[in-house]
């Protein structure tokens, strides 16, 4: 079963202070609509929830002037044969309520609009149609500002500015369909607006994470490439490269061309993300390149290896029986432990994979240390990662506190101190829980330290 969310407490709360309101004035006038509006106000988030109030109350003005002067008209048209007309000029009146707000670009005050122009023309309780419009709006009035109060009532909580949270992105953060959901974007950015130390270890380029990150403001560099190079999202810069030596690379690629296999060499020149081929031996390289050229942060070179340039990883896309003999034939190659081989099958058939060679110290780990080195000085960080694939492991290990996805892979999970239902949403809200508890779960967490728990 679904848990009863924050907006269903909210919005009870905000409806049973727009009943005490109106038993407390002597029950004047009617609470229905008071809490109607409560209930359409209420936001799932605070950020927007002033905005969308001073809309309401624009909405609510609007349908009751209009609503003022239908009761107006309505006085010409005093006997019950005329109950057809009147519906009819109720139900077109909803027009220009709803029209007005659209003229002031507050479309979202529309439905308002409506609502309070039907709560003044059909349910009058007074003689007077300037008194019926007044208290209808008013009512309205005071259901959407207790809404918003609400909303906008947080309970204390405490921030453990010692904790570095780090997250992989596909399997993590990355929702496999939907990409990153609003509510994962929208909790991690109040997150990191209010000082919490985070970033995305991430198996893919930056050119590839830019494109899906969406509108999370992440002011730490993200690790990307497996753990091969660190960048600045914000200069769009490489701070840092594990890079392959040169004499490696020109071993690997003789050995290559000589078995007549094609390599995409991804190579750091200046910030600049080149990557050189040669002519394709299969569809599955030409599906990649066709896929990736169009990225505006990569830039695609037919040639040979560059004399100039930090080359951080060599990719070839093989049959898995390919990838099992060269990676055995490289390796007889790598007399220096120099090389880690990592395999990729998310994006290619079933008997295909994407074989990338690194240094060896191209991980998401090393890099995630060096991360820690250069943002505390002494400072104690308590590291907590989240990881579903291969290639979190390391730095799960590495952590202080590790959490598998739900997603995660069995061998993720065996390694991870704790487990999570979901991905995406289920990190933020873990990463809310751990950064920002609420006071009394200090006094929990000693007492469970006292027993022994």
């Amino acid at each position: 079963m679904p848990k009863i969310g924050m907006r269903m407490i909210k919005t009870a709360i905000a409806v049973f202070i727009c009943l005490l309101i109106y038993l407390l004035t002597g029950k004047r006038g009617a609470p229905v609509f008071s809490t109607i509006a409560a209930m359409i106000c209420m936001q799932p988030f605070v950020e927007n929830s002033v905005t969308v109030a001073f809309n309401r109350i624009i909405g609510t003005l609007v349908g009751a002037a209009l609503g003022l002067l239908v009761l107006y008209a309505f006085r010409w048209l005093p006997g019950q044969q005329y109950d057809v007309v009147r519906s009819l000029i109720i139900a077109f009146a909803v027009i220009p309520a709803m029209y007005i707000t659209v003229i002031f670009h507050k479309t979202g005050a529309a439905a308002m609009a409506g609502v309070v122009l039907l709560s003044v023309t059909i349910a009058p309780n007074t003689a007077s149609p300037l008194a019926d419009a007044f208290y209808r709006s008013t009512e309205t009035i005071v259901g959407i500002l207790v809404s918003l109060g609400v909303n906008m009532l947080h309970v204390p909580r405490r921030r453990r500015e010692e904790c570095f949270f780090v997250s992989s992105f596909d399997g993590g953060l990355c929702e496999e369909k939907g990409g990153i959901s609003p509510y994962c974007a929208f909790e991690l950015n109040q997150l990191l607006h209010d000082g919490m130390a985070f970033t995305i270890a991430t198996e893919r380029t930056p050119a590839s994470l830019l494109a899906d990150i969406g509108s999370i403001d992440l002011k730490l560099p993200v690790i990307a490439m497996d753990g091969a190079v660190l960048f600045d999202l914000k200069e769009k810069r490489y701070l840092a490269c594990n890079s392959l030596s040169k004499e490696m690379t020109k071993k690997i690629s003789t050995y290559l061309q000589q078995k007549g296999i094609h390599y995409f060499l991804n190579v750091v020149l200046e910030d600049v993300l080149f990557i050189y081929y040669r002519d394709f031996q299969n569809e599955e390289e030409r599906r990649l390149y066709e896929r990736a050229r169009v990225s505006p942060y990569r830039n695609y070179l037919y040639g040979d290896i560059p004399e100039e340039g930090e080359i951080v990883y060599i990719l070839l896309v093989l049959t898995d029986a390919e990838a099992d003999n060269v990676e055995a034939d490289i390796k007889k190659l790598d007399t220096k432990g120099e090389l880690l081989f990592l395999r990729d099958k998310t994006e290619t058939p079933d008997n295909y994979c994407h074989l990338k060679i690194y240094h060896k110290n191209a991980t998401k780990e090393y890099m995630m240390r060096r991360l820690l080195d250069t943002m505390g000085g002494k400072k104690k960080w308590q590291v907590v990662a989240f990881g579903s694939n291969k290639n979190d492991l390391s730095m799960m290990a590495a952590a202080d506190i590790s959490y598998a996805t739900g997603n995660a892979l069995p061998e993720v999970k065996a390694v991870a101190d704790h487990h999570l239902k979901g991905n995406g949403d289920s990190i933020a809200h873990k990463m809310l829980r751990l950064y920002e508890p609420f006071y009394w779960q200090k006094q929990e967490e000693r007492r469970k330290k006292k027993k022994g728990e």
